[in-house]
């Protein structure tokens, strides 16, 4: 349920959160490293009780107070989508209280929902995955729950980045031969601009994928994107 702190290249010393159980999403992407989603729905549902998440993320911070370890951030980063959780927003106001900042990483499937952003309202750093706005590629990568739409998704996100005070990140996986070409990276900048992520990060699958054909583009290509990305963004990492 809570894990680490951990070092991240994006939060400093993180302190996990795994607010629903693993391999629950509303993805299936090719290049999960936690392999393909065993259940895969849409519909938000109560998973964990919040006292409990918060009574131990308060245990692993006095421990953590104790040894003189500097927590930046707690992070609600399982093994799946955390907003699937229909208790995120009053997990993330009881921990509040705490005093430590907290992040969000999303793959944004379900933003579309009032609630959804609402919850999502109330952290101070959400990272969004954008992949692909072309509905084909989106599918062929991230390989969506059915009911899902892109077009919704995308309006749900530019919704909440005009009203959200926090921190907002973008995450991008480019997979070799499915968005990885100059047509697709366009039309993810169209998005990105309109968007306006704090900083749009690029990466690459290097851990074990889900489908064993998923390959990272070559550097070409990788710098390439990153060349297109630093023309119409502030901020790429």
């Amino acid at each position: 349920m809570v894990f680490g702190p951990v070092p991240s290249r994006r939060l400093g010393s993180s302190l996990g959160i795994s607010n629903i159980p693993p391999n629950v999403c509303s993805y299936s992407c090719v290049y999960c490293q936690a392999g393909r989603t065993c259940q895969i729905q849409t519909k938000r549902r109560a998973f964990y009780d919040p006292a409990d998440i918060r009574d131990a993320v308060s245990e692993k911070l006095t421990k953590a107070d104790a040894l003189g370890t500097i927590i930046d951030y707690v992070t609600f980063v399982p093994d799946g989508e955390p907003t699937l959780d229909s208790l995120l927003g009053k997990t993330i106001a009881l921990l509040k209280p705490l005093g430590i900042k907290i992040a969000v990483i999303t793959n944004g499937s379900l933003i579309w929902e009032e609630e959804v952003r609402a919850d999502l309202l109330r952290a101070d750093w959400v990272s969004l995955k954008v992949d692909a706005t072309v509905a084909e590629t989106w599918r062929r990568i991230n390989r969506p729950h059915g009911a899902l739409k892109l077009d919704a998704i995308l309006n749900g996100m530019l919704e909440f980045a005009q009203r959200y005070q926090g921190t907002l990140v973008t995450e991008t996986m480019l997979v070799k031969d499915l968005n990885d070409s100059i047509p697709q990276i366009e039309k993810m900048l169209q998005f990105l601009t309109r968007l306006k992520p704090a900083t749009a990060y690029i990466t690459l699958p290097t851990r074990r994928p889900a489908e064993a054909w998923v390959q990272p583009p070559g550097e070409e290509a990788v710098q390439r994107a990153y060349r297109m990305f630093r023309a119409q963004l502030e901020h790429v990492a």
